[in-house]
């Protein structure tokens, strides 16, 4: 990942999250704390996949509100699976099982209905996907995309439940991505990306604890 993009991207953020907290008294903050189960697809390579385990996922958020029921949300996701090159040839082996970890950094909008203690949302999100590899001293950023829907439960002024569904889809630049950057040898079959991405889903619970003005 080209320097300037990341910093283009931490502008970004610091932009957003000055704008949203320009009067703190007036805003509500919520921040979450999270656990689930994280579905984490395959990738396409030239001549194979690079299949990865389903695993569970953790993070925190931080959701800005804008107004009752605008926000601008900052979340950190976390997996630690493991996966392995199958070739399209069967008549090759598959590579060696290896694991890492995948983290998800976004920055997005969350726009809620106000029905009563159960509030309906939607997110959307951008952000990069790191790919880290634990026997390997490289990382692969991505840039990437994401969607959600969901519902909060408030059990009191402050306390509440999330429950989220999301879907999120990482962008492979230039034909090269997470598949080169996890192995060498027979682990990447000498592979390259094509733009296919791996698509990956997560459904999770969140606690939320309301700070600022209600």
């Amino acid at each position: 990942m080209k320097s300037k993009n990341s910093r283009f991207f931490i502008v970004m953020i610091l932009v957003l999250v000055t704008l949203g907290i320009q009067d703190l008294s007036a805003q509500t903050l919520e921040l979450n704390g999270f656990y689930g189960w994280q579905l984490n697809g395959k990738a396409k390579l030239y001549d194979g996949e690079f299949r990865m385990q389903n695993a569970p996922n953790y993070g925190g958020k931080l959701a800005i509100g804008l107004s009752t029921t605008t926000f601008i949300e900052l979340s950190y996701m976390r997996s630690d699976s493991e996966g392995y090159f199958a070739p399209y040839n069967v008549s090759t082996e598959p590579g060696e099982t290896i694991q890492y970890n995948s983290n998800y950094i976004t920055v997005g909008a969350l726009q809620e209905v106000d029905v009563g203690k159960i509030r309906p949302f939607g997110t959307l999100g951008m952000g990069f996907a790191i790919w880290a590899p634990k026997d390997y001293s490289s990382t692969k950023w991505q840039f990437q995309f994401s969607f959600g829907a969901g519902v909060k439960i408030w059990l009191s002024e402050r306390i509440g439940l999330r429950v989220q569904g999301s879907m999120m889809m990482p962008l492979v630049y230039n034909g090269a991505g997470f598949g080169c950057g996890i192995g060498s040898g027979v682990s990447c079959g000498g592979a390259v990306y094509t733009r296919i991405t791996p698509f990956q889903g997560e459904f999770s619970g969140d606690i939320i604890l309301k700070l600022g003005n209600n």
